[in-house]
């Protein structure tokens, strides 16, 4: 429901009149602090006078169908403590009760979103979204200065794990309806280029360092420069093997129409399972290597062959990008057969940057693909995982379980993604 105009101006002047009365000063900060005060005040009275029409509306009759399968009883009408955003407020319910399997039930509450913890979905939906946002204890405490919310830090990671798991579930269920069709595919406008980048990073999970894989899908926008620039990106993340990931990327991708793309880039770091399994999921697709993803690996080896800071091997490094960038990979390849390493270490390191030049060749037509205006290092395959995994799961002295960092990734996504009307839906639901 809605306030209507005449209401709204009549609680107006009700609120100008009680402030003429009972409030004067010349304090800006004085002022806020009073109006901040009064309207939690008046805003918790508002919540339990409009919830007063709860006490008819979950009234089911003399007797409901149990979970047991006989008839459980109406009882009373009980009361029940309930924190919102307004603050605490009190509400009654029908409250019914089977004789057979001894289950107590006020149907209402489920129909709410209400759980043993008492917390509305409003509430359980700001508290996840702070917690994807920054961490459990400074998070609740920012809350507690903005809002009448007082949640402890244990509160809070119970309130992730249940939104973040339904989360999970959610897109896990997406995934396997998109790719079994059992849902139609979304409709929309034509999409002129879309891209697709992914990359790996690391966490400390379950006391060692696992990989955190990261993706982000993005259509192209005209740039100034007549290269492609990223326009609005729907991020994925998970721990899970390159098949599951793949599959979860996939189904955002098609979210964001990319089987009405006419053209789809696929941009990596050259791991093999990027390029495996992207063949599965965009056939087709134009497969690119990070171009700074390349220039890596080559100051990488100039490290090891000319060592640590060495004038000569900076020189070597920046020629060769200069050269991959603007003439392709033959020359960098043709240096690379020719070059004599000058020590084991260099001799292995050299090994795999012949084996990784061969093998991303293809992927590295970087004159081709910038005469298309492509982009071929954009960094927002690396930035993702800086931006997803990064800033929330290794700030200092962080230490996760594995449900509990997914937990926080789905979270996190559906932030990044703005998709604030899911959390408020898994908020419900949890």
């Amino acid at each position: 429901m809605s306030i209507d105009q005449q209401a709204t101006a009549d609680l107006q002047e009700f609120a100008r009149e009680w402030a003429r009365t009972h409030v004067r000063t010349g304090s800006l900060e004085e002022a806020e602090r009073v109006a901040v005060e009064v309207s939690r005040i008046v805003g918790q009275a508002v919540a339990e006078e409009a919830l007063a029409g709860a006490r008819e509306a979950s009234y089911e009759g003399c007797s409901r169908p149990c979970g047991c399968g006989r008839k459980a009883e109406f009882v009373s009408y009980r009361g029940k403590s309930l924190v919102t955003l307004v603050g605490e407020v009190r509400v009654e319910r029908a409250y019914y009760h089977c004789k057979h399997c001894h289950t107590g039930v006020a149907p209402w509450d489920a129909t709410q979103g209400l759980t043993r913890r008492c917390y509305s979905p409003g509430v359980k939906a700001v508290v996840a979204e702070t917690v994807a946002r920054m961490p459990y204890g400074g998070g609740m405490e920012f809350l507690a200065r903005l809002t009448p919310l007082r949640i402890e830090e244990s509160a809070a990671e119970l309130i992730a794990e249940e939104v973040g798991g339904r989360a999970r579930e959610a897109q896990a269920g997406a995934t396997e309806r998109y790719l079994s069709g059992l849902v139609p595919l979304p409709t929309g406008p034509p999409v002129e280029r879309l891209y697709v980048t992914l990359d790996g990073s690391s966490a400390h999970i379950d006391g060692a360092w696992h990989e955190v894989k990261s993706g982000a899908v993005y259509a192209a926008e005209p740039g100034d420069d007549d290269v492609d620039r990223s326009g609005p990106k729907r991020y994925v993340s998970a721990q899970e093997p390159a098949e599951g990931f793949l599959a979860r990327l996939y189904v955002e991708a098609l979210q964001a129409g990319v089987h009405r793309a006419d053209e789809v880039i696929v941009l990596g770091d050259g791991a093999e399972w990027i390029w495996n399994h992207a063949a599965v999921h965009f056939p087709g697709a134009t497969q690119i290597v990070d171009y700074w993803h390349a220039c890596q690996h080559i100051h990488d080896l100039a490290k090891v062959q000319y060592g640590e800071g060495s004038p000569q091997g900076q020189r070597w490094a920046r020629e060769h990008c200069t050269r991959l960038r603007e003439d392709g990979p033959a020359r960098y390849r043709r240096a690379l057969r020719r070059m004599k390493p000058r020590s084991p270490e260099a001799a292995e390191k050299l090994r795999t940057e012949r084996g990784y030049f061969t093998a991303n060749a293809h992927r590295m037509r970087y004159p081709q693909f910038r005469a298309r205006r492509l982009m071929i290092g954009s960094g927002i395959a690396e930035a993702a995982c800086k931006v997803i995994v990064g800033q929330r799961l290794k700030q200092p002295g962080m230490r996760w379980g594995h449900e509990g960092a997914d937990h926080v990734l789905a979270l996190r996504c559906l932030v990044l993604n703005q998709q604030h009307d899911h959390i408020r839906h898994h908020a419900k639901a949890a």
